[in-house]
């Protein structure tokens, strides 16, 4: 054979039906844009959108199956918007396209080719495409409020590990860390291992990489990373979801309340409005 030259059998390769550089905010904090290179493929076994680093990469850093994929919905409305999300159950991508033009086309490849399978041109397992349009919106609106959640949990840790005197305050209550003034990790830890499939997962921090007073805030927030990755539990419903944060808020503020009367006796503002913050955010979801 010349190097030109294929044995007769070999398959042939894959080919993308549209590829382009995008912008993808990263999935935990800080939240960066970062540049991805995706592709959307069309074959017999499937429809999916595979992102890399860059162009020419062999391993893909994720895949999104067209099958799972309930909608593309432009930031706002305003004619000059480049960012867009695509929502799949228990996960919403935040994308920005380098020109509307790019937007646009995205979302004609991505719903014609949702079309296709919905017509039975390609085969592939989702349950998301047997689903009800009101099935389909209760997941995308159960998605959104935990989503709401972690984003408030995370930033009550950025202001707990922000000033020094928090650690102070948290011996001062004989307390290790700042991180142990936070009641929420505990309790929506347990509720999201009850609310998620496959939830039963360890999570390790290597201390090398993370100082002993954030051990701890670095442990809760790659679960929350890790959990935000697997599928709601089938089961749940928004009702009784809304009623399961509420209790765990109000576990939540019993706790904090006690921190609240004695910040006031220190008579610092720092950590009365770090303390307060904590308690107006749980008071919400009550």
């Amino acid at each position: 054979l010349t190097p030109k030259q294929h044995p007769p059998n070999r398959p042939r390769q894959n080919m993308s039906v549209i590829s382009d550089y995008f912008y993808k905010e990263s999935a935990s904090f800080p939240y960066l844009w970062q540049k991805r290179f995706f592709q959307l493929f069309e074959e017999d076994t499937g429809n999916y959108i595979l992102y890399r680093v860059r162009e020419g990469d062999g391993k893909p850093k994720g895949r999104i199956p067209i099958g799972k994929i309930m909608d593309v919905v432009p930031y706002t409305s305003k004619p000059t918007e480049q960012r867009f999300k695509i929502l799949i159950p228990n996960r919403t991508y935040y994308m920005k396209a380098m020109s509307v033009d790019m937007r646009t086309r995205w979302d004609k490849a991505i719903r014609a080719s949702i079309k296709k399978m919905e017509q039975g041109g390609s085969k592939q397992d989702g349950k998301a495409l047997q689903q009800s349009v009101e099935q389909l919106g209760t997941v995308i609106a159960m998605q959104e409020v935990l989503t709401s959640v972690n984003n408030g949990m995370k930033f009550l840790d950025e202001v707990l590990s922000s000033k020094e005197c928090f650690n102070e305050f948290a011996k001062h209550m004989g307390m290790n860390s700042y991180f142990d003034l936070a009641a929420y990790p505990a309790l929506f830890e347990k509720l999201y291992r009850s609310i998620y499939s496959n939830a039963k997962f360890t999570v390790e921090v290597k201390l090398e990489n993370t100082s002993s007073n954030d051990l701890a805030k670095e442990q809760f927030e790659k679960f929350l990373f890790i959990v935000e990755q697997r599928p709601l539990l089938p089961s749940l419903k928004a009702v009784d979801l809304e009623k399961k944060i509420g209790m765990a808020a109000k576990e939540v503020l019993k706790v904090t309340e006690k921190y609240q009367k004695e910040a006031v006796k220190i008579n610092n503002d720092d950590i009365t409005n770090g303390i307060n913050l904590i308690i107006d955010f749980f008071e919400m979801l009550t």
